[in-house]
């Protein structure tokens, strides 16, 4: 195989490295039935997601007859605990991610996982499905401190920092699902992969990515050809 020409890779975890539709939609819908509101099925629930809890619930809430910020105060607790309580129950990786990943770590390349998840459910999502000890690094939405996060650059650039790479000079890559991401890795100066199989909010040729793949068979080639 020819030398993949990066000596990082970043990842989104949600709609990127695994597919948490189905158990966020459970959460969810906890929340949604403690408040004698209507449920959202897991399909649904991929147009609500990719921005944070606090939004997914804020869109769902709006759908079933109107938000405000005391009962969405009220509601995330409920929200987080089940979500917490049921991590990686319902949380499968992509098809193809695996072997990807064996591909990338055989060339001695890092990985590490950059969302805007809190960093601590992150980590125990990944502990939960046994992929923790893939990653070098796991940063999330409140690693880098409140205004940090994704689009901005700065996770992108402590990833780098963590898997002893330099900011601007060594080279990397990010994939994602979302225009957080592409233009985190975009803010980053960094190239960068959008996956057609996430949670779009847009299409996916809009989110302006260097390349984009419909499954991970194609991750390794055209990080290839993207670093040629």
């Amino acid at each position: 195989m020819a030398k993949i020409p990066f000596n990082i890779i970043g990842f989104d975890l949600d709609g990127t490295l695994l597919d948490t539709s189905m158990e966020l939609a459970a959460s969810l819908n906890h929340a949604l039935e403690s408040a004698n509101r209507p449920t959202v099925d897991s399909q649904s629930i991929r147009s609500l997601v990719g921005m944070g809890a606090r939004h997914m619930l804020e869109m769902a809430l709006e759908q079933s007859g109107g938000s405000d910020k005391e009962l969405v105060k009220s509601l995330m607790p409920v929200l987080i605990d089940h979500y917490e309580a049921n991590l990686g129950n319902n949380a499968p990786a992509f098809a193809g991610l695996l072997d990807a990943m064996d591909l990338l770590q055989d060339q001695d390349i890092k990985l590490a996982v950059v969302t805007n998840k809190f960093e601590s459910l992150a980590v125990k999502l990944l502990n939960n499905v046994g992929m923790i000890d893939r990653f070098v690094t796991v940063i999330g939405g409140d690693t880098m401190g409140k205004g940090r996060s994704k689009p901005k650059r700065d996770p992108i650039d402590e990833m780098i920092r963590r898997c002893g790479g330099v900011v601007d000079h060594t080279p990397s890559a990010f994939v994602g699902d979302s225009i957080f991401d592409i233009k985190a890795a975009r803010n980053a100066g960094i190239a960068n992969v959008a996956v057609s199989f996430g949670f779009l909010h847009q299409p996916v040729e809009e989110l302006g990515a260097d390349a984009v793949i419909d499954h991970y068979d194609e991750l390794v080639p055209t990080l290839i050809t993207l670093g040629q």
